[in-house]
């Protein structure tokens, strides 16, 4: 039984050996693939001694990007790409952390050295779309040709390496839809910061001075987390540098900001935050002294002690006095600290996650400047709330006190005065009675004169806008033209598709129509069921017809799509066109249009007819 534990334990070495050593493969479906299998080794000291080393001495890492949290020994990674093509294909190794500060590429075809490259501080790709993507590299690979590459990578905080290989233009492509998305949540986290700034500079509140500063520094610091620094500067130890530097001022501001929203009582845990939090700003100001490594490990042990102390502090504050901004403050700062655990997981290689690191911590982000936003906001509308409520106060002592004068002076006149002023207090609160009743009545005439199902104007609108226009064109002696339309078989598509369907068609009629309008003074109205009236003023018969025509086509030519459903139908319009002689008689221009509208429904539907209706042309149909 030993014997065959031992034979199982060495089998399962070797397939684990094997699995790790999986080629590359490219193939004609070829678009990327994660390099998540390769030998890697601290040993070798150049390119020289890592090609002769024996590979069963290196160590193997299968499935999961390579992290080897916090290690400053440079470390040699090598894996194999296998083109089966019968073209030579050019992809581009991608290594997705711009956070490195030096990586060596050494090519091998053939186990001779092809080429290599350092990309610590690399050219652009020729061509190159991705201008914030330094750690790119093109590998030149000949049809049906095993390469291997071996990639030395050197950093003082940290060694998280994770490989894809790219075809080119999925590369663009991919990177190209990325970094826009990151830039835009980047420039709103920014857009928020100003914002909060010109408050400020107007209000002279200065918790709007501290989240603008807070949120300010996060989009500096997102900025640096994607790599977009390269834009400007290609050293990744500075930004290494800067990265744990923004933590720590961000979470310092935390504090006056907590003062400012909080506003906690004096007691014991507030004061050792604050020798806490003097100590901890103190430490900052000389530690960007020492190497990166030593301030990364600084920034991760401490910083979460002090926002774990912020947030027992915080909600200290909530338990006794709970208000919004409080609340918002807490979720903030949760939102904060969840994203520095996710770094220090992340970076000392504790475990693998398989989601993205910067979507994360963009999530955590964007979480954490919404909330500072609304708290400042919400504590602004209070405050202003407050001092209202004060000086309506100090405002009704004061009228008290002039009218306990008054009286004492003259209690005759006071009484005069009460009367004069409780007669004009009930003049002016009638007058604003009536004000306001006459605001809700035109609001109410507003709505009465839509209609709700189609939002135009309804036959109530249309009968006072039709006198008006008829005395208009007989002052004017200017032609009125009025157009009566009518969906055809209206009837048959709500026994087929239903009422809600029927609805559906009546409003994209009205919308239809509506467009097809383009003076101010031309009007469409609802008349009634599936009919719509249009008013024109001033014009001819030529230019009424012309319009009318118009509306049937467009509508004849628009769908209706309902729950699936494509609905066509065609809608049927009768024209007048005269100038008004008797303003008491309006119903002789929709009689007239409502005539020739009839004459078009019985002769075939989806057609314009103009009144008087041709008697050759009522013979002939």
């Amino acid at each position: 039984m030993k014997v065959i534990g031992v034979l199982l334990s060495l089998l399962t070495i070797l397939f684990a050996g094997l699995a790790a050593a999986n080629t590359i493969e490219i193939d004609e479906q070829f678009t990327s693939e994660k390099i998540n299998s390769v030998y890697y080794s601290f040993a070798p000291t150049s390119i020289a001694t890592a090609q002769q080393s024996d590979l069963k001495q290196w160590q193997t890492l299968t499935n999961k990007p390579l992290n080897l949290g916090i290690e400053q020994r440079p470390v040699w990674i090598q894996f194999t790409i296998k083109n089966t093509l019968n073209t030579r294909v050019t992809p581009i190794l991608s290594i997705d952390n711009p956070l490195l500060n030096e990586v060596q590429v050494y090519h091998l075809l053939d186990k001779r050295r092809s080429s290599s490259i350092n990309i610590n501080a690399p050219p652009l790709l020729p061509q190159q779309q991705i201008k914030n993507e330094p750690l790119l590299v093109k590998l030149t690979l000949p049809a049906h040709s095993n390469t291997t590459v071996i990639v030395k990578v050197s950093n003082s905080s940290g060694l998280r390496v994770p490989l894809t290989l790219w075809q080119a233009d999925a590369l663009f492509t991919y990177k190209s839809k990325l970094n826009l998305l990151y830039g835009l949540l980047i420039g709103f986290v920014f857009s928020l910061a100003i914002s909060c700034l010109i408050l400020y500079a107007f209000s002279r509140k200065q918790y709007f001075a501290y989240t603008g500063a807070i949120t300010l520094m996060l989009s500096i610091l997102l900025y640096f987390i994607c790599g977009f620094s390269f834009i400007h500067t290609r050293s990744a130890g500075t930004v290494q540098l800067m990265i744990p530097m923004l933590v720590m001022l961000i979470t310092v501001l935390f504090l006056p900001l907590q003062q400012q929203v909080c506003q906690p009582k004096t007691v014991t845990w507030f004061k050792v935050q604050k020798i806490i939090i003097a100590i901890y700003a103190l430490l900052i100001a000389f530690v960007w002294l020492f190497p990166t490594l030593v301030v990364t490990l600084f920034c991760f042990i401490t910083t979460p002690i002090v926002l774990g102390y912020y947030v027992v502090t915080t909600l200290l504050c909530i338990r006794q006095n709970p208000s919004e901004p409080q609340k918002a403050l807490l979720l903030a700062l949760c939102s904060f600290l969840a994203a520095i655990v996710y770094f220090i997981i992340t970076v000392s290689g504790l475990y693998i996650f398989t989601n993205s690191r910067v979507a994360f911590v963009f999530i955590c982000s964007l979480s954490c400047a919404f909330s500072l936003g609304y708290a400042v906001m919400k504590l602004f509308i209070l405050q202003r709330d407050e001092q209202v409520t004060t000086q309506q106060t100090l405002i009704a002592k004061s009228a008290a006190q002039d009218a306990l004068l008054h009286e004492r002076l003259s209690l005759q006149e006071s009484v005069r005065q009460e009367l004069e002023t409780q007669v004009d207090e009930r003049t002016f609160e009638l007058q604003v009675t009536l004000r306001e009743l006459e605001e809700k009545n035109r609001e109410l005439e507003q709505l009465n004169m839509e209609d709700p199902l189609t939002g135009i104007k309804n036959r109530r609108f249309f009968d006072k806008k039709l006198v008006m226009e008829l005395r208009r064109s007989r002052r004017e002696q200017t032609p009125l033209s009025v157009i009566m339309l009518d969906i055809d078989k209206f009837k048959v598509i709500n026994d087929t598709y239903g009422h809600l369907t029927g609805d559906q068609v009546i409003r994209t009629a009205a919308d239809t129509i509506k467009k097809q309008l383009q003076r101010p003074l031309d009007e469409v109205a609802r008349y009634g069921g599936e009919e719509f009236v249009v008013l024109l003023p001033n014009t001819q018969n030529d230019g009424a017809i012309a319009i009318a025509e118009k509306i049937r086509h467009a509508i004849a030519t628009n769908n209706v799509h309902v729950a699936g459903t494509t609905i066509s139908f065609t809608i049927s319009a009768g024209v007048y066109t005269s100038v008004a002689e008797d303003i008491n008689n309006p119903e002789i221009f929709t009689e007239r249009a409502d005539k020739a509208l009839y004459f078009a429904k019985q002769h075939g539907r989806n057609q314009v007819i103009n009144f008087p209706i041709p008697q050759s042309k009522s013979r002939s149909v």
